[in-house]
């Protein structure tokens, strides 16, 4: 069991140091990833001058727009890498002629999909802390945090949206082209989440809606943290995540298994 372990970390281990030499050998896109981020707080904080605070912000608290809006745009980077990292690597996997090889070692296919968002999510989380670390700059608030609630509102939020990237990519290995999920739930969560605005604002029949995205209750969670709620305050959100977690992870890797499995069958697995 150990050496199966030891094994399955080399090779993610493997992935994620080839992920990110190919990223870091593209310094200028490197470099405007993080300036970005620069922007993004600057624009916020700009914005929040213009915005009164409000109870709306804080969830009964009364808070600023930029405490509110920044923290959102912060973490909601973490469902950008679910979303699109799967996706893209399995994509450029084909197009490289890369993937049936991959595909016919004894790595199991779970694992191939998986390790493919090592970096991106290792980047996302170099992200949030550059936008956690400005936001501290402009005046975002840390002393009330609940750094347990936060945690496990972290590993929800990747928990159970990573589904979400695999069924997408399992889409890229049957069609043979780019999945429209990470699009569609990117501009949904900007629309629906309360990424720039309370969800409260919106028609009660969208509200439904919002409810139904993961990363809805993710940035209520976190977002409750950063005013020192606990987890049994937030316990609804928790309970909400754990189950999207438990029906939608087995789901994504059958249905990326199947994929992989209907391919092979056509003979269509090296084809992009």
């Amino acid at each position: 069991m150990s050496g199966d372990i030891a094994t399955a970390a080399r090779k993610v281990s493997a992935t994620f140091l080839r992920d990110a030499r190919l990223m870091m050998s593209y310094r200028l896109m490197f470099l405007l990833e993080l300036i970005a981020v620069v922007a993004s707080v600057a624009g916020l904080w700009f914005i929040s001058k213009i915005v009164p605070a409000s109870a709306a912000f804080g969830g009964g608290h009364v808070s600023t727009y930029f405490d509110y809006a920044v923290v959102n745009v912060a973490f909601v980077t973490l469902q950008t890498a679910a979303l699109q990292s799967f996706e893209s690597s399995i994509r450029n996997e084909q197009v490289f002629g890369t993937l049936e090889a991959i595909l016919s070692t004894p790595t199991r296919v779970s694992l191939v999909v998986l390790a493919a968002g090592a970096w991106a999510f290792t980047f996302s989380f170099i992200q949030v802390a550059m936008y956690l670390t400005m936001g501290g700059l402009f005046g975002l608030h840390f002393s009330h945090i609940n750094l347990v609630a936060l945690a496990v509102f972290l590993i929800l939020a990747i928990t159970a949206t990573v589904p979400l990237g695999v069924i997408s990519a399992a889409a890229v290995v049957r069609f043979k082209q780019g999945s429209p999920t990470g699009f569609i739930f990117n501009r949904a969560a900007t629309l629906l989440a309360g990424v720039l605005f309370p969800v409260s604002l919106l028609p009660a029949w969208l509200q439904v809606f919002s409810w139904a995205l993961p990363i809805t209750h993710a940035l209520n969670g976190i977002r409750g943290a950063f005013r020192g709620a606990t987890l049994g305050e937030m316990s609804y959100d928790v309970l909400w995540l754990g189950a999207a977690t438990i029906v939608l992870l087995p789901l994504a890797l059958l249905t990326f298994r199947a994929a992989v499995a209907r391919a092979r069958f056509d003979g269509t697995l090296g084809q992009y």
